[in-house]
């Protein structure tokens, strides 16, 4: 499959995508049902929705999902090994040639520096912003955030059952969602919000710690 193929797909309508952060732990699985899902990583699959699409730098990831996803886009060479795709290319798998893959680092800027090349997606600090940008790359309208929380909830930074937890670059990636949010609105027109799982910013009494 090719990334060409998935352009406009769902002009349009209003497009959710996943983190993994812990507000994801407040939200009831079945209001995704009949939304248009994008997993970041192991995202949706951590709280048993099935996702229409699923963006991740790594391709052991991205191997991993090709069974809980709809499809699955990935980057041509993985981020760690450099290494083009090993094995079997499913027809559900999507692979986005980049022109350069070194890492995005801290200096990473989407409008300037780091502007995405034609035909491809961010490669950010975050596989948050490659998924961001495959929202609207599919036509996305507005883009609705769920679980980019960039800090914790009552002490938790992931949401339960994430297997990956080691990075916790919470103003490395406050600042550079921020930076996604506004190439996409430059490139695109394309709204970015974030879904509060509470009745309003007191959190129902939670404690959330940020940058």
């Amino acid at each position: 499959m090719e990334l060409q193929e998935l352009r406009g797909k769902h002009e349009g309508e209003t497009i959710w995508v996943l983190g993994s952060g812990p507000s994801l732990n407040f939200i009831d699985p079945a209001f995704f049902a009949d939304k248009i899902v994008v997993s970041t990583n192991f995202s949706a699959s951590s709280i048993g929705v099935v996702p229409h699409y699923m963006f991740s730098h790594y391709h052991s990831i991205s191997q991993k999902m090709m069974e809980h996803s709809g499809t699955v886009v990935t980057l041509g060479c993985d981020t760690v090994s450099q290494q083009a795709w090993q094995g079997e290319k499913p027809d559900n798998l999507c692979l986005v040639e980049l022109h350069n893959y070194q890492p995005p680092g801290s200096n990473w800027n989407p409008l300037t520096s780091h502007k995405p090349g034609t035909g491809t997606l961010a490669y950010g600090s975050s596989s948050l912003h490659g998924a961001m940008h495959l929202a609207a790359h599919l036509g996305a309208s507005h883009i609705m955030l769920a679980g980019a929380d960039c800090g914790t909830i009552d002490g938790k930074h992931r949401v339960d059952t994430y297997p990956l937890d080691k990075v916790r670059l919470w103003e490395l990636y406050n600042r550079h969602h921020k930076l996604m949010k506004d190439y996409l609105q430059q490139e695109y027109g394309v709204t970015t919000y974030s879904l509060n799982p509470f009745i309003n910013l007191n959190l129902e009494g939670h404690k959330f710690d940020g940058v």
